[in-house]
């Protein structure tokens, strides 16, 4: 049976990695600031450390879920997220090579710069900011360390949270219950993804360890902006969507691209396929956290 470690297994789809795999596999979650047994600390700047962590636990697979992924913090701290983005995981990827642990690294469908969709996996890369930038050279020193290694390109995420901020996706909720009338971005089309069903691919492509290896492309089909999803969610939380406004260009300081669709040639063909309403889904997640800290 596969020994699975987690890294940011305290963020939004660690904690559902760690929750869904732990269930049928051994797994150990690691976290750096927020985290609390049974999740161990580790700091993944400190080399030693990690090295000391590798050659203790044994793990047969490193599942990299740790990054910054805020594109607008990455723009502002650009040294910290090339540390953790880029050079954590390039360090990771050799250390799991030496020790022929597989190592699965999460990345984004920003690493296309959003002209020609849908992308399939063998499509060239072109981001546009920084977080893609970091996440596509993350990509290519992965890929160059083992043939064995994988990347897992996966689009905006929302699931069960601590803070409604936490997600790109229930910050929106947190805009509606502020103001009695918001303004939402209406131009780029995003693809949100439930982290469950990211879990749930990852543990079926684990119990296939013959097709690991490559690019892999995980996300739901149902495409929304940021405007059309303050609509359902407005909807859900009983406010007036007729108060919400649509911005018909970028308004962040980072820039997004236009429509990343990720292509899967390789899961459906294993049998490998989760998706779920958007609708029904975010609501349960607004409905399960209606009293939660904003």
């Amino acid at each position: 049976m596969h020994k699975i470690m987690i890294t940011g297994a305290t963020g939004l789809l660690g904690r559902t990695l760690y929750n869904t795999l732990k269930n049928e596999f051994a797994v150990i979650g690691t976290g750096f600031s927020r985290a609390k047994a049974p999740i161990l600390p580790l700091d993944l700047s400190d080399h030693e450390a990690v090295t000391a962590f590798l050659e203790w636990h044994k793990p047969t697979v490193l599942v990299h879920a740790a990054a910054e992924r805020k594109p607008d913090a990455c723009e502002n701290s650009p040294e910290q997220t090339i540390a953790l983005n880029v050079a954590a995981s390039a360090f990771l990827a050799t250390e799991c090579a030496k020790r022929n642990i597989r190592l699965l690294f999460i990345s984004t469908d920003y690493v296309f710069d959003g002209h020609d969709a849908p992308y399939l996996e063998s499509d060239s890369t072109n981001p546009v900011n920084l977080y893609g930038k970091t996440k596509q050279q993350a990509e290519q020193a992965v890929l160059a360390a083992s043939p064995l290694h994988s990347v897992i390109r996966i689009p905006v995420l929302y699931g069960d949270v601590t803070t409604l901020s936490e997600s790109a996706v229930t910050v929106i909720a947190t805009q509606l219950k502020a103001n009695e009338q918001t303004s939402h971005d209406d131009w780029a089309i995003r693809y949100p993804t439930h982290v469950e069903d990211i879990a749930l691919t990852l543990r079926e492509l684990l119990k296939q360890p013959n097709e690991l290896g490559g690019i892999f492309h995980i996300s739901d089909v149902q495409a929304m902006t940021k405007y059309q999803m303050a609509q359902v969610m407005a909807q859900i939380l009983g406010l007036d969507s007729n108060l919400l406004l649509p911005l018909g260009k970028p308004s962040q300081s980072a820039a997004r691209p236009y429509n990343c669709a990720l292509a899967d040639s390789r899961l459906k063909p294993l049998g490998i396929a989760f998706s779920r309403d958007f609708k029904t889904a975010v609501g349960e997640v607004l409905t399960k956290t209606n009293n939660i800290q904003m």
